[in-house]
């Protein structure tokens, strides 16, 4: 769907008060972002639809606390699994920013919209270098001194097997676990394909005879992970239904030729 007729930039707000000032926890921050992602949720002819901008506004203390690059890692964590969840789709990419709030306010307030594309071109969140100095905060103060600050930004990761830009983020958004297996085994989804299949190069090896060298792959697409069948001998089945491509549910029921595998947001 276009989002020509969301240009005039639907905006919601959400505020949640907190004891006292520097008292919200991650925790608190995230809910309170999952809690918008639904609050916004549009119906369309191809879905239910949720905006893919959202700008944290926090008082000056708990904005330089909790701006750190694995905080808004998490947080876009947290936007992207609620999605699967609540069966939504996102258009564009996403964005998540924390910003100061300058009325003096001790509440987290969210402000979300539908945004056609966004100006960053890779992600910029440096995991291995969390430091104070490369803070996720959109300051205006600092950026009329002319001082740099990174705000964090998602586009897809590639797409081919196995192959990872410096600096890029693994995601970490859903799991595939074996159902049949002894022990607990599962194998973590993010934005880049996935491949299943008897072939050593595949993501998921599943070494059943009834399984295809490369049997099927999940793709990511308008923020969903969605399941191909590569035209296997024995088929892939999604909740007992055979398919060739269909978008994956929270606690879907996936087949691949004998092997039984469950679906699910983290």
């Amino acid at each position: 769907m276009s989002f020509a007729k969301f240009e005039s930039a639907i905006t919601g707000q959400i505020a949640n008060l907190f004891q006292k000032r520097g008292a919200v926890e991650p925790s608190a921050l995230i809910k309170a972002i999952e809690r918008e992602v639904i609050k916004q949720e549009t119906k369309t002819d191809e879905g239910i639809i949720v905006p893919n901008d959202y700008t944290i506004y926090l008082c000056e203390e708990d904005c330089h606390r909790l701006s750190a690059a694995r905080m808004i890692k998490s947080l876009h964590e947290a936007v992207e699994r609620k999605i699967i969840r609540e069966n939504c789709f996102m258009d564009g990419k996403l964005s998540v920013k924390i910003e100061k709030m300058y009325e003096g306010n001790d509440a987290i307030v969210i402000k979300s919209k539908f945004v056609d594309g966004n100006s960053a071109d890779e992600d910029t969140i440096d995991l291995d270098n969390d430091v104070l100095s490369n803070t996720l905060v959109k300051d205006q103060t600092l950026i009329a001194e002319n001082e740099h600050t990174l705000i964090a930004e998602k586009e897809n990761l590639n797409t081919s097997m196995r192959t990872n830009f410096a600096r890029q983020i693994e995601y970490e958004i859903a799991t595939l676990t074996l159902d049949d297996s002894d022990e607990k085994v599962q194998f973590i989804l993010g934005e880049r394909q996935f491949y299943i299949g008897r072939k050593e190069s595949n993501d998921m090896i599943l070494t059943d005879e009834s399984v295809s060298r490369i049997h099927a792959y999940i793709s990511y697409d308008r923020h969903r992970h969605i399941l191909h069948d590569t035209e296997s001998l024995n088929g892939t089945y999604i909740n007992k239904n055979l398919i060739s491509m269909q978008e994956l549910k929270h606690g879907d029921k996936i087949l691949i030729g004998n092997i039984p595998v469950t679906y699910e947001a983290l």
